[in-house]
This record gives C-alpha cells, structure tokens and sequence, in this order.
C-alpha cells in the first residue's frame, strides 16, 4: 500500500475521531458547563501524563525494533512484562495517595483513574504493535472507534443521567472507549510474545534509554499547560482553554498522521541504507505538514470567535487564546516530523537533548508565565517552547539527513490561506450578517474557507495536484 494511501486512511481516521471527540465537547460544554468540561480536561491530562511517563518511551521502542528484520517475538515479550509491572506499581501508588489525588482533581476519580491508565496504556500498547507491523492502516483505525465508543456513551450519560450525569459519569466513556479499541487491536496483530532472553530486553532498552523522552515531548505540547492550569486557576478558565486547544489540534491531524505513517518507511529505508529516499520522503512529509494548520490560522484571525462560540457564548473569551495555540500546533507540526525522522533513523540520541531541552522549557515557562498572566501565559508558553523545538530540531537532522526544505510548496499554502482569510472577511461583512443562527453562519463560512483555501492551492501549486492524483484510489 503507497504511503499516500495510508496517509489518507489514517487521516481520515483521525479527522473521524477528531470529529466525534468535538461532537461530544461540545455537548458537555452545553450540558454540563466550563467548570465541569475543565474538571474532565484535567482529568484526562493526567491520565495521559501517567501513560506518557510509563508507556510512551516503552511504546515508541516496540514501534522500532517490530519494525526491523529479525526474531521480534521475544522483544515484544520483553515489552509486555515491563508494561505490566508498571501498570501494578502505578495502581499502589494512586491507592496510596488516594485522597491527595482526589483533593487535585477536584472531584473523587482516584479510584477510575486507575481504570482510565490502564485502559489508555492497552489501547497504547496494541497500535505501537500494529505500527510495527507496519500495518499503519490498521493502527489507525482504531483511533475512531475509540473515539465513536466513548463520545457514544458519555452522551448516553449526559442525557440519561446515569452514574451522576456528571465528570464521573463521562470518565467511564473514556474508558470504555479505550477498552473496546484495544481488544479489536488485540484480535488484528500477528505477532505473538514469547518468553525474552536477556539480548531482547538489551535491544529494547538500547533504543528505550532515549526514547521514552519522545512521548513526554510529545505530550508537553498538548498537555503540560492544562496540568500546570490545574495549580493557578479555577476550573471554568481550563474549560475555555481546553475547547481552544481541541480546535487547534482539530487542524493538526494531517501532520500528525503523515508523521505516524512514514516512521516504518523511514526505518526501513535506513536499515537499508537508501539515505537518498530517506531524504526525499522527509522533504515530501514537511511539504504536507501544515497543509490544514496554516488555513487554520488564517481563519482562526477572521472567525476565531464564532467557531468558539458553537460551543456558548462565555467560550468566546478564548478568540486569543486559539490564535496562540493554532500558531504552536502550526510549529510543532514541523518539528514533530523532525523528530520522529530522527527516531526513526536510529538517532534516538540526538532527539532525546532536543525534547529535553523542549520539554524543561515548556515547563518553566508555562510555570513562570501561567503564575504571571494567568491562562493566556500558558498558551505563549506552549508556542514558544515549540519555536525552540523546532530550530533544534532542524538544526540537528539536517546535520546527519540531506533534504530540501519545501519552500515553494509552503510559500503556496500560506498565499492560498491568505486569499481564503480575505473571502472569508468579505462574505462575513457583507453576505451572512443578516443570518440568525451563528453557528449555521460559522460552519458556513468554514466551509466555504475550505472550498477556496483548496481550490486556489490547486490552482497554484503543481506539487499539490501530483501528490492528489498520485493517490487517488482510481
């Protein structure tokens, strides 16, 4: 299957859970209000903090050595016994400081935190397989399926009533989601753990002892600001910043799913030694990074606040705080493809300074920034450790990759992007004023945004219409 093919599906795999995971925001937002949709937000962020300190390294190791030749049988034995004593040395530890946990967020989920970890570390575990089959597709389909399964149930709750109606209620369509995808997963893989020798768990901690730094990197850009949100302000405000960042990260699938594809390629083609494809596939996937991100932004200046305000009017207040999160999405889109080209090229040394030096400076700063200007602090925090990330990142994969930076190709999105903003702003003035439902009048004028955004990058760029027609289905 072309990497185009597999991109597409798990694009749109991701577009299908991304559009599920806004259908039910934005219901708990309606129902349940900003305090409750903050209280869940923060809920879920440590939840996959626990995951990313205690899984995401793991994880990211077994998309590696799965995706090389040889005897993997044992490495994944070695990485499911890991998995488990950490699992069990995690539940003491929240049993232990039960009531500390509760007192942090702000209702009594102690005990279904627990369910929730272990829950997102199966889902995790069984898709970093499936990636190192190298059956992407698979992997990716799954995403939606978790994602449909818990927006199900927690409407199910929100209208029922049932378990409470409240923030309990929905952590168990989190969980449910999680558990339903995972045993599907689970059914899909192919390879079977066999008891591992010493030289497995040597080969998984060769590649682990950099690694597991990549999935807190990873996880600090969208994560770390509502955590250190929990210790400044009230719950309402990390409901507001929650939706803006649910939206920006809306526009950032795309690069996400190109960087989840092209990781098996990648190794493959370096194992091999074909450093001329591993540069081009590079090249070509920085091209595509940002191709929803910079319309996003665009946009984001013109109507920023009536998309929010789908969600209620009090949402609104967060127009600024969106724009400064796009633009972070829009960054860390490019230099998360870097990264993971570095992981993915057996250089996990070389990523782990970068997200080191990513992750102790999106901490600092959203500590010393959220102290001083409240949520807002967090979102410039959030962007500017990505700027930082990102020059690193260039810098050093550059040094030992030879690619071509995509400048026409990026030079035409953002001309594409402005001219839509400008179609946009007129039609906004001067055709819908007169509409009564603004959220008919926001995802209108988002649709015909895109209708222009693609139409002109059609028309301008060359690039964009062979990648398009070199992966059509027909």
């Amino acid at each position: 299957m072309r990497l185009g093919h597999v991109s597409a599906i798990n694009f749109g795999s991701q577009i299908l859970a991304s559009l599920s995971g806004f259908v039910a925001t934005l219901y708990v937002a309606r129902e349940l209000g900003s305090a409750a949709l903050g209280k869940y937000a923060l809920f879920i962020a440590v939840v996959i903090w626990m995951k990313t300190f205690f899984g995401s390294g793991l994880h990211e190791g077994v998309r590696k050595r799965l995706s090389e030749r040889g005897e993997r049988r044992g490495i994944l034995g070695a990485a499911l016994a890991i998995q488990v004593g950490l699992l069990i040395v995690v539940g003491i530890v929240i049993l232990l400081f039960h009531s500390q946990v509760n007192h942090y967020l702000r209702f009594d989920g102690a005990d279904t935190l627990i369910g929730a970890f272990v829950a997102l570390i199966a889902f995790a575990f069984v898709r970093s397989v499936l990636d190192g089959e190298d059956r992407v597709h698979l992997s990716s389909l799954l995403r939606p399926l978790d994602r449909v399964v818990r927006t199900g149930v927690q409407l199910s709750v929100v209208f029922l009533g049932a378990f409470g109606g409240g923030v309990l209620g929905i952590t168990y369509g989190y969980i449910a989601g999680a558990a339903t995808a995972s045993l599907l997963g689970f059914v899909w893989i192919r390879i079977r753990p066999a008891v591992p020798s010493r030289e497995d768990f040597r080969s998984l901690w060769s590649y682990l002892q950099y690694a597991w730094l990549s999935g807190i990197e990873e996880r600090s850009i969208s994560s770390m600001d509502t955590v250190v949100l929990g210790l400044f302000v009230a719950s309402n405000l990390i409901g507001y910043y929650e939706v803006a960042w649910n939206v920006a990260s809306i526009l950032a699938v795309f690069g996400t799913s190109i960087s989840t594809t092209v990781f098996p390629t990648l190794s493959k083609l370096e194992s091999e030694g074909k450093q001329d494809q591993v540069g081009e596939i590079i090249s070509q996937s920085l091209a595509f990074s940002g191709l929803f991100v910079i319309p996003g932004l665009a946009g984001g200046i013109v109507i920023g606040d009536q998309i929010l305000g789908i969600y209620g009017p009090e949402f609104e207040q967060a127009s600024l705080v969106l724009l400064i999160l796009i633009f972070a999405r829009l960054v860390y889109a490019y230099e998360s493809q870097l990264i993971s080209a570095l992981n993915a090229i057996g250089r996990p040394e070389i990523a782990f300074r970068i997200n080191a030096i990513f992750v102790a400076s999106i901490l600092s700063l959203n500590l010393i920034l959220v102290n001083q200007f409240g949520w807002i602090g967090a979102a410039v925090g959030t962007a500017v450790a990505a700027m930082i990330g990102l020059v690193l990142a260039y810098k050093s994969l550059s040094e030992v990759v030879d690619f071509a930076l995509p400048t026409t190709e990026l030079t035409t999105q953002f001309i594409s992007a402005i001219t839509m903003a400008g179609v946009v702003a007129w039609l906004e003035t001067s055709w819908f004023t007169g509409l009564r439902s603004e959220t008919f009048t926001a995802i209108l004028l988002v649709a015909v945004g895109a209708v222009v955004y693609f139409l002109t990058l059609a028309t301008t760029s060359s690039r964009f219409r062979g990648t398009v027609r070199n992966n059509l289905p027909f």
